[in-house]
C-alpha cells in the first residue's frame, strides 16, 4: 500500500492546497515541495491527533472500519455503501464548487482531509500506510468496542400448507447415472448432459430430470472422485465408486452434502431460472461463498421448525450483503433479467441477483440433497435431520444396522429373467446388476427398478470381463440363493454359445511390479481407458492400436516403461 508521500504525489497542486488548508499548512508553489511540506505535518503524531479530534463520531467510525480492514484498504463500492460517495472533480470544478466546505458524505469529508485516498484506478479506498498507525483510534466517542452482532434468531412459523418433504432420491438417481455411464458412452456437455441423453435417462430416475439436477449429479460424481472423464466421457472410478455405492444411505447422503459444500464445479448462479448469466471471461464468482453464507446463517433458524425464506434473505442483505462479492463489485458481472433481458448492475439489484441465488440454494439444491423441506412454493423452509447436521446444530443421522428393514432389501429374479431391486437394495448391488442386464419399464417407490437379463446384456458384460459363472454366483448371493433354475440354465447356454465364437486379435501385455500398482492404474481415468482385461494380479491386456497412447499416459504419470519384443 502507498505511503503518504506517494499518495500526495499523485495529486495536483490545487487539491494539495485544499488538504493543506485543513491542516493549517502553508505550501511552497512546486508540487514536489508541497508534498514534502504537507507530508511532514500530517505525519506528526500530535497534529494527526488534533485532526482526529475534529472528526465527528460518525466519521471516526467510518475511518475505524477502514483501519480495521486488511492493509487499511477496502473495495471502493463497499466503502461507498458505508461512507457515501466522493464526487470526482477536476481543478476548475474544485475551485468553483468547493466541495470540502459542504461535503455530501463522510467519505468526502475524509478525502479532503487527506485521510483516505483511492488506489488501483479507483478500485479501492485506503489510508496511507505510514499515516494509519498515527491515528489515535482509541480516542473516540463512537462505540466500536463490541463486535457487530447478528440479528435475533428467526421466529418459528405455524405448520404451513403445501409441504414438500425432502427425500434422498439423489442417492438412487446418482447410482442409476453411474450405471448408465459404465454401460454406455455418456459425454459431458456444458457440465451436464445433452438433451438426448437426459431424455433417455428420464424413465429411470426418481427425481425430475432437470438440467440443474443433472449438473449437480455430474459435478458431485466428478468432484468426489467416484467418476472421471475419459475423452470427455463420464466413467465410474471403480474403487472410489464402490466405496460410496456400498455405504449405508445416511453415509451416502452426508458424502453428497459435504461434496456439494466444497464443489466449485457446480455453480448455482448459472442455474437460477430468473437470471441469464453471460460467460464473458472478464469476471467470475466463487460458488462456495454463497453456500458458506447460507450455512452460517442457518444456525439462527429454528432447528426443528418452519421459518421464512424472505426473512432469512433480508437478514443477510442487512448484515452481510457482499457475501458473494468480497470486493463489493456490483457493476462488472454480466447478468440479465431472464424476463426483461435487461442487465442487472448495481447494488439496487441485490435482491434480483444475490438474493435470488440465496433463494435458489435453499429451495433447490439443498432440497434435492435432502437437507431442507419446503412449503408454500418455497416461501418457508425447515431443516431436515441431515440439514441440521450440515450446519452443525446436531449430529449426523446414524447408519442403520445391516439387518434393518429399510436397508439391504434383496434383489428378486423371476423365471423370465426379470430382476427387481428396491430403493432399499444395496446401491452397489444394483449397480452390479445393471452391468449384465437391460433396464425395462420405469421406476417407482412401489415397484422399484426392473431389469431384464438378455443375450445382448450378458454379451456386453462378458466383453467387460464378467463371466457367466460370476453372474450366477452374484445372483445367488443377492437373492438369498433364490435364482430360478431356468435362468441359471439360460445363462449357461448363452455362455456356452459365446464360448463357441473364436476371436483372434493381437494384444500387448503390460506387466507391473506389484498388484497394488496395477490397481492404482485402474483408478487413473487417463490410463484406465487404454487397459483391457486383467491377466492375473500384475498384468493386463492392451490392444495393439492403443500401445503408444498407453506408453505416453504412463510416462505422464511418472512411470518408466520398457518395451520388449517390439519390431
Amino acid at each position: 500500500m502507498q505511503n503518504l508521500a506517494q499518495t500526495l504525489a499523485d495529486y495536483d497542486l490545487e487539491l494539495l492546497r485544499v488538504i493543506a488548508n485543513r491542516w493549517d499548512v502553508e505550501l511552497p508553489r512546486s508540487v514536489k515541495g508541497a508534498v514534502a511540506a504537507l507530508s511532514k505535518v500530517m505525519l506528526d503524531r500530535e497534529r494527526a491527533a488534533a485532526i482526529w479530534a475534529r472528526l465527528s463520531d460518525e466519521q471516526r467510525g467510518v475511518l475505524q472500519t477502514l483501519l480495521g480492514s486488511a492493509g487499511y484498504k477496502m473495495p471502493a463500492p463497499m466503502f461507498k455503501r458505508i461512507a457515501g460517495e466522493v464526487r470526482q472533480m477536476g481543478v476548475e470544478r474544485l475551485v468553483r464548487e468547493k466541495p470540502y466546505l459542504s461535503p455530501v458524505s463522510h467519505a468526502e469529508a475524509l478525502y479532503y482531509l487527506g485521510l483516505i485516498a483511492f488506489g488501483g484506478g479507483q478500485a479501492f479506498v485506503y489510508v496511507p500506510s505510514d499515516l494509519a498507525p498515527l491515528l489515535p483510534i482509541e480516542k473516540t466517542g463512537y462505540d466500536l468496542s463490541a463486535p457487530a452482532q447478528r440479528s435475533e434468531p428467526l421466529l418459528s412459523l405455524p405448520e404451513p400448507q403445501g409441504i414438500r418433504a425432502a427425500d434422498t432420491s439423489l442417492v438412487d438417481d446418482l447410482t442409476t447415472f453411474l450405471a448408465a455411464c459404465y454401460n454406455e458412452d455418456v459425454p459431458l456437455v456444458n457440465e451436464s448432459l445433452s438433451d438426448e441423453q437426459r431424455m433417455a435417462l428420464e424413465p429411470f430416475f426418481i427425481g425430475k430430470v432437470e438440467v440443474a439436477r443433472l449438473a449437480l449429479m455430474v459435478s458431485l460424481a466428478l468432484d468426489m472422485g467416484i467418476a472421471g472423464l475419459e475423452s470427455e466421457k463420464i466413467k465410474p472410478v471403480p474403487a472410489k465408486a464402490r466405496s460410496w455405492l456400498d455405504a449405508p444411505r445416511p453415509a451416502q447422503v452426508r458424502a453428497l452434502a459435504e461434496g456439494w459444500q466444497g464443489s466449485r464445479r457446480f455453480n448455482e448462479l448459472f442455474h437460477v431460472p430468473t437470471l441469464k448469466v453471460e460467460r464473458t471471461g472478464t469476471w467470475q464468482n466463487d460458488p462456495l461463498l454463497a453456500r458458506q453464507a447460507i450455512c452460517g446463517y442457518l444456525e439462527m433458524v429454528p432447528p426443528n421448525g418452519w421459518w421464512s425464506v424472505d426473512e432469512l434473505i433480508e437478514t443477510i442483505h442487512e448484515e452481510e450483503p457482499d457475501f458473494m462479492r468480497p470486493d463489493g463489485d456490483y457493476e462488472s458481472w454480466y447478468i440479465r433479467d431472464a424476463k426483461t433481458n435487461k442487465y442487472l448492475r448495481g447494488f439496487e439489484h441485490w435482491h434480483a441477483v444475490d438474493g435470488a441465488v440465496l433463494r435458489f440454494i435453499l429451495t433447490v439444491p439443498m432440497h434435492w440433497l435432502g437437507l431442507v423441506d419446503i412449503a408454500e412454493n418455497g416461501a418457508v423452509c425447515r431443516l431436515t435431520p441431515y440439514g441440521r447436521a450440515l450446519v452443525g446444530v446436531s449430529e449426523w443421522p446414524p447408519n442403520p444396522p445391516p439387518n434393518a428393514p429399510n436397508e439391504g432389501k434383496p434383489i428378486t429374479v423371476d423365471a423370465e429373467g426379470t430382476c427387481r431391486a428396491m430403493r432399499a437394495t444395496n446401491r452397489y448391488e444394483r449397480f452390479q446388476l445393471a452391468r449384465f442386464t437391460n433396464w425395462i419399464g420405469g421406476v417407482s417407490s412401489v415397484e422399484g427398478y426392473q431389469y431384464l437379463i438378455t443375450p445382448e446384456s450378458v454379451a456386453r458384460a462378458q466383453k467387460q470381463g464378467v463371466r457367466a459363472e460370476q453372474i450366477i454366483t452374484f445372483l445367488r448371493r443377492v437373492t438369498g440363493d433364490k435364482v430360478p433354475t431356468a435362468v441359471i440354465q439360460q445363462l449357461q447356454t448363452w455362455a456356452s454359445a459365446q464360448a463357441q465364437t473364436a476371436t483372434l486379435e493381437q494384444l500387448w501385455v503390460l506387466r507391473l511390479p506389484s498388484e497394488a500398482l496395477l490397481d492404482k492404474l485402474f483408478e487413473l481415468p487417463k490410463v484406465r481407458r487404454f487397459l483391457g482385461a486383467r491377466l492375473g494380479a500384475q498384468a493386463v491386456a492392451v490392444r495393439a492400436d492403443q500401445r503408444e497412447a498407453l506408453i505416453k499416459a504412463l510416462r505422464e504419470n511418472n512411470l518408466q516403461v520398457e518395451v520388449s519384443g517390439a519390431e
